[in-house]
């Protein structure tokens, strides 16, 4: 009986090892137009390889592109390099857009109210913000979130040694309103913000080794990543890029691999950090700032993840590189 009872046990562990995140992500594409980022496409074939993660839908934010490029994008990205028919929908044209109905919160909302999931926010999260301000008691079915944006007081976002030129927090100054919807919840909120992304780089000895492989995903992709390689080296002076949007999904798949902590959130209006119109700054003196900090009394907290181990590079490009299925195994 006791041995039974012993096997039953390994037999239930392993079934719960071998689960399943059930994700929906909420994305801002812009792979293939000239000189923008290709994260958000580095982050989907990313997940479409990760095992580990059943996503459940994709919804498309303006960001990196506007709504009308990005969607055909996502679709793209799903319809060739996906091993499974995943729905994409159409979300916000711009950040004014909180609590107005779109394709895609009507169907996070149907979604979550199936399901729990957990929701990677790889772009301005005015999408999420409307599905919770609209139907607050739906944040119960939110199991986290993680987002890509925030930063520490005093923390600058500088590429390179060689220039003085900073880069906005993207996501969160896109529309600031949003992110304040969702932390007037309860619900889990995790952070990928910069510090963690500016320490991993992607080099042209990367973008080779992608193309070796010969893998269709990476066929497709390594053209424009290596577009976007050489604006960096323009620009910034440096010999490759941030992954950004690639962190917060190895949050969900790898989580060993990123170290986080617990801290207070604040959004404070504080001066404008970037002014150069190049890297989207505008003629504002002050703008708001997603901060976190030990000093903070705020009773909100989120968690906050700041470094990636030496691992994690060489296990995205394996990722990149090779077929869920072929992970499964």
């Amino acid at each position: 009986m006791t041995k039974w009872i012993c096997i039953s046990i390994v037999f239930i562990s392993c079934i719960y090892a071998q689960q399943k995140i059930d994700v929906w992500i909420d994305t801002d594409p812009a792979a293939g137009i000239e000189y923008r980022d290709v994260d958000d496409a580095l982050a989907l074939l990313q997940a479409f390889r990760s095992p580990e993660l059943n996503i459940v839908g994709i919804s498309v934010v303006f960001g990196n592109a506007s709504l009308k490029e990005g969607y055909p994008i996502a679709k793209l990205l799903v319809a060739k390099f996906s091993d499974k028919k995943i729905p994409v929908y159409k979300g916000a044209k711009e950040g004014d857009e909180v609590g107005s109905e779109t394709a895609a919160s009507e169907n996070l909302y149907a979604a979550l109210q199936k399901r729990p999931l957990t929701i990677l926010a790889l772009g301005p999260v005015t999408n999420i913000a409307t599905v919770v301000k609209n139907h607050p008691k739906i944040a119960g079915q939110v199991k986290e979130i993680i987002a890509v944006a925030g930063r520490r007081p005093q923390q600058r976002f500088q590429t390179g040694t060689k220039n003085t030129k900073a880069h906005r927090d993207f996501n969160f100054e896109k529309d600031p309103q949003a992110f304040r919807e969702l932390l007037k919840t309860e619900i889990p909120l995790v952070l990928a913000p910069f510090e963690i992304s500016s320490k991993v780089w992607m080099k042209k000895s990367d973008l080779d080794y992608l193309e070796k492989s010969k893998d269709a995903a990476c066929t497709w992709l390594v053209p424009h990543a290596r577009n976007w390689l050489n604006l960096w080296e323009v620009v910034f002076y440096v010999d490759g890029f941030n992954p950004f949007d690639t962190l917060a999904v190895a949050y969900l798949t790898s989580p060993k691999m990123i170290t986080s902590e617990k801290l207070p959130v604040a959004i404070q209006t504080l001066p404008d950090d970037v002014t150069e119109e190049r890297m989207q700054g505008t003629k504002e003196k002050e703008k708001p700032y997603l901060l976190v900090s030990k000093t903070f009394k705020t009773k909100r907290t989120v968690r906050y993840c700041y470094k990636a181990s030496e691992d994690f590079k060489q296990d995205l490009l394996k990722r990149l590189t090779t077929k869920k299925e072929q992970r499964d195994e």
